[in-house]
């Protein structure tokens, strides 16, 4: 079958995993916009149909509210400790996508230790950045960027290649799914917790989109995580179950990857780099 024009076309290496779940999170984005999105991979390269261009402009301009955080006094908070935030707070990707995010919070993924966030790491910061009002009689605030904030700069740099291309970013902190990260941050090399690291914001961000439907197949926890790609375009629904490898036809390259620790307590998880492997028979 011969593939069709793509309206979307992103650069990726496959072998960085934190790429091809958002590589997925772009296909369920396209699908929120129309049903009938397909997406397919080539060589160096991931495909949409369907898609609008300004795809990615929209889901930067989308709000994206916290479902069931509630401020009883209407009012701002100096403190988010003072507010007890659950850092695991479900959020709502509002028009035109209406997609709830809550992954992290399911029995598979928590079976399967796919959330790579701890300590004072929130998907709310991560998604709108973070505004803090300082008790002085002025009522100052500070204004710390989301993700989506510096994946639009990013977007604006590098229009050919906003997805592979890594930033220099202090705030807020990696969720590590960028698999460079764990290339300079593995544990044998040691942890700098105040370090600021290069990675994509792309990769981080949509990540967290893709994982909301695509999983990798967790063949040994943490050691041995499996995901596919495919050439034939697909739809979202066909795509997740092509992503596991259990589809045959679609199948045409696999990768595995480790999820590695930051430190010897085991906090603050990585995705690791992935290696190409045979197709299972």
């Amino acid at each position: 079958m011969t593939a069709p024009e793509p309206t979307l076309r992103v650069k990726v290496d496959l072998t960085n995993p934190g790429q091809f779940f958002a590589c997925c999170g772009l296909l369920e984005l396209a699908h929120r916009l129309d049903r009938n999105a397909l997406g397919w991979f080539d060589v160096g390269c991931f495909n949409l149909t369907r898609a609008p261009a300004d795809l990615i402009c929209q889901f930067l301009e989308c709000n994206a509210e916290p479902i069931g955080l509630t401020d009883n006094d209407g009012e701002s908070e100096a403190d988010d400790s003072e507010k007890g935030e659950d850092k695991t707070v479900p959020i709502q990707l509002a028009a035109p996508f209406d997609l709830r995010l809550d992954w992290w919070n399911s029995d598979a993924a928590q079976h399967d230790k796919l959330k790579t966030w701890s300590a004072g790491q929130k998907v709310t910061d991560l998604l709108n950045g973070k505004t803090t009002v300082r008790k002085t009689k002025k009522g100052e605030t500070s204004y710390s960027p989301s993700m989506r904030d510096h994946l639009k700069e990013s977007v604006s740099k590098n229009p050919g290649d906003w997805l592979r291309v890594a930033e220099v970013i202090e705030s807020p902190k990696a969720f590590g799914y960028d698999s460079r990260l764990s290339r300079n941050n593995a544990l044998d090399l040691g942890y700098v917790g105040n370090s600021a690291m290069a990675f994509s914001p792309a990769v981080e961000v949509l990540s967290l989109v893709g994982l909301q439907r695509f999983r990798p197949w967790v063949i040994v926890t943490w050691s041995r995580n499996r995901y596919c790609t495919w050439r034939q375009p697909l739809s979202v629904d066909i795509a997740a179950v092509a992503a596991l490898g259990v589809i045959p036809q679609f199948i045409d390259n696999c990768f595995e990857f480790p999820i590695k620790p930051r430190d010897a307590q085991g906090r603050y998880k990585l995705f690791g780099h992935a290696q190409p492997v045979r197709r299972s028979p």
